[in-house]
C-alpha cells in the first residue's frame, strides 16, 4: 500500500500550529482528532488542559504511539464509519490536519463529521494550497505533474484544492468560517516572500501559501 513507504514521522508530530488556533477558554474538552496518527496530538492537549476527553480515529496506526494515553481510539476508516446517532454534537474541538485531501469524497465525509460538532464548537483544519508557486512553476512552465514521497503532490494525495475550495467544501458541510491563515501570513520581514507580497499589495499572497490553516464553527440555523 502507498502509506506503508511513509516514515513513522509522517504520523507522529505534535500539530503545534493546529493547536495554536484554539481559543482561550477551551478548557477540559470533549476532542475528536480524525487521522490522528500517533495520536501525539491529542497526548499534548490532554498535557494543556485543553482535552479532558480525547477520541482518535486513525485507519494506519502507528507502531510508537500514544494510544494508551487517548480515551477511545478507533483504528477505522473515516469515510465508511457511521457515527452512532447519540454522539451527535458530543465535540467541542474536531482537528483533521491534513486529512481532507487524502479522501475519495471529503465533502460528504466532512458533512458527516460536521454533525458531530457541539453547537458553539470548533473544527480545525490544515489543506495544503494546490497553488503554491513551486507546484504551479512545476506544472505550467515545467509541464510536470509528478507526485513525491511528501508535500503537496504527495501520492496519497486523492484531492487538491485553492483556497476558494476550501471554503466551498466547509460551507457545503454547514460550517461558517472562523479564520483563514498560514504560515506564511506569520513570515517576518526577513522574507524575501514578505517583502515580494507587500511590493504587489500581496496580489499573489495565495501563491506563497503551502497550506491553509482553517477554523470553523457550525452555521445558525
Amino acid at each position: 500500500m502507498l502509506y506503508d513507504d511513509k516514515n513513522q514521522d509522517y504520523f507522529s508530530s505534535v500539530r503545534e500550529d493546529l493547536i495554536s488556533l484554539i481559543p482561550v477558554g477551551f478548557k477540559g474538552c470533549n476532542v475528536l482528532e480524525v487521522g490522528c496518527g500517533s495520536g501525539a496530538t491529542l497526548h499534548r492537549l490532554k498535557q494543556l488542559g485543553i482535552a479532558g476527553t480525547t477520541s482518535g480515529i486513525e485507519l494506519f496506526a502507528s507502531k510508537d504511539n500514544y494510544y494508551d494515553f487517548i480515551d477511545y481510539f478507533f483504528s477505522e476508516n473515516i469515510e465508511t464509519i457511521i457515527f452512532p446517532a447519540q454522539i451527535h454534537g458530543a465535540f467541542d474541538i474536531i482537528i483533521l490536519g491534513d486529512v481532507l485531501e487524502h479522501l475519495v469524497d471529503p465533502w460528504s465525509s466532512l458533512k458527516k463529521i460536521s454533525k458531530l460538532l457541539a453547537k458553539d464548537g470548533l473544527i480545525i483544519t490544515s489543506i495544503p494550497n494546490i497553488r503554491y508557486y513551486s507546484v504551479v512553476k512545476s506544472i505550467v512552465f515545467d509541464g510536470d505533474f509528478k507526485y513525491k514521497e511528501r508535500g503537496i503532490l504527495d501520492k496519497t494525495h486523492l484531492r487538491f484544492f485553492c483556497k476558494k475550495n476550501i471554503v466551498e467544501l466547509l460551507e457545503n458541510a454547514d460550517l461558517k468560517i472562523n479564520l483563514i491563515t498560514s504560515s506564511f501570513d506569520k513570515e517576518t520581514i526577513k522574507s524575501k516572500k514578505y517583502w515580494l507580497n507587500k511590493i504587489t499589495f500581496g496580489i499573489f499572497h495565495d501563491f506563497f501559501v503551502y497550506q491553509f490553516l482553517v477554523t470553523a464553527r457550525k452555521k445558525d440555523k
